[in-house]
This record gives structure tokens, C-alpha cells and sequence, in this order.
């Protein structure tokens, strides 16, 4: 939850935005801000199929409308979400270049992506690559979430797999 709030905070989203969330897993923050922005758009691009479905059955359980679910893997499916969204949300596990040219030629300009990594070669990936697309207001933040785990008769707390924000905005 807190590392979703990070990500919205760098997101920026508008009350209307078009919203991208291209590799979000089970879709918790596409959810999220789905919830949030009646008046926009969320389109979700996930490659597995399990992971769609539990995001298509999670979208009627809460009635969220504004959300569309698209099954299929980036960059070949992009053709499928909204054209110009102004905020595009990445989740990079692998090298990412193909991906990232993809999504920042889709973005509409002044639009915002922010890109999610816990390794530090998608973290090196994608920064080198939004130098090479001029990204403006280029921004690296490395998050660490810290949660209270009882133990017999000791607490402590105990730290999540870090994450690396890195957010930019293209020229308009």
C-alpha cells in the first residue's frame, strides 16, 4: 500500500486523465486510481492471463466502470490502450528499451510516465533511456518499506524488497 501511494504521488494524475498501467500484475494501482479519478480513464496492459483475471473479477467486485483490462505484452499490444495517454505507469523487470521508445512515443506530450524497478540494471535501463528521449524533470527515488513482524516474544521491523521510482515528463 505505501509503495502504491509513492507511486501515485508521482504519477500526478488530473481529475480526466488517460491513465496507462502496462505491466501492473493483479492491478492494485490500477484499481486504485481508477477509484480515485471518476472522471478518467485507466486502461491495464498484463501479459498473464491469471493475473487479468483476477483484475477483471477484482474491477467488478468494486463496480469500477472507468478501468478497461487488455490481455497481451508490451510493446506489440500498445495498439490495443487509448492513443496519447497522459500518464503511463511501467513496471520494468527486464531490459526495457523496445517497451520504453513505445510507451514515451504514445505519451502525449507534457504527459508524465513513471517507471517501477527493484533491480538496479532496470533502474540504470531505464534512466539511460529517458536521457537519450531528452525526458524533462527526470526524477529517482528509492523506497523502502518497513513493516512490524512479531516474533515469540520480540518485534521488529522488517524491511520489503526495495523499489526504484523513477518518474519524467516529455516535452510538450
Amino acid at each position: 500500500m505505501e509503495l502504491r501511494v509513492m507511486l501515485l504521488a508521482h504519477l500526478r494524475p488530473r481529475p480526466d486523465s488517460v491513465v496507462w498501467d502496462v505491466g501492473g500484475g493483479t492491478g492494485a494501482l490500477a484499481l486504485e486510481i481508477a477509484r480515485l479519478l471518476p472522471g478518467g480513464r485507466v486502461q491495464a496492459l498484463e501479459r498473464d492471463p491469471e493475473a487479468v483475471e483476477l483484475l477483471e473479477r477484482n474491477r467488478a467486485r468494486f463496480g469500477i466502470t472507468n478501468l478497461e483490462v487488455f490481455e497481451g505484452q508490451a510493446p506489440g499490444d500498445l495498439a490495443k490502450l487509448a492513443a496519447a495517454p497522459d500518464r503511463v505507469l511501467l513496471e520494468v523487470g527486464r531490459p526495457l528499451g523496445d517497451v520504453l521508445r513505445a510507451v514515451w512515443s504514445a505519451l502525449a506530450p507534457g504527459g508524465r510516465l513513471v517507471i517501477s524497478t527493484s533491480s538496479l540494471e532496470g533502474l540504470v535501463d531505464a534512466t539511460d533511456h529517458l536521457g537519450q528521449l531528452s525526458a524533462r524533470d527526470l526524477q529517482v527515488v528509492q523506497a523502502t518499506v518497513h513493516r512490524m513482524q512479531r516474533r515469540g516474544d520480540q518485534t521488529r521491523l522488517a524491511a520489503a524488497e526495495p523499489l526504484f521510482v523513477i518518474a519524467a515528463e516529455r516535452h510538450p
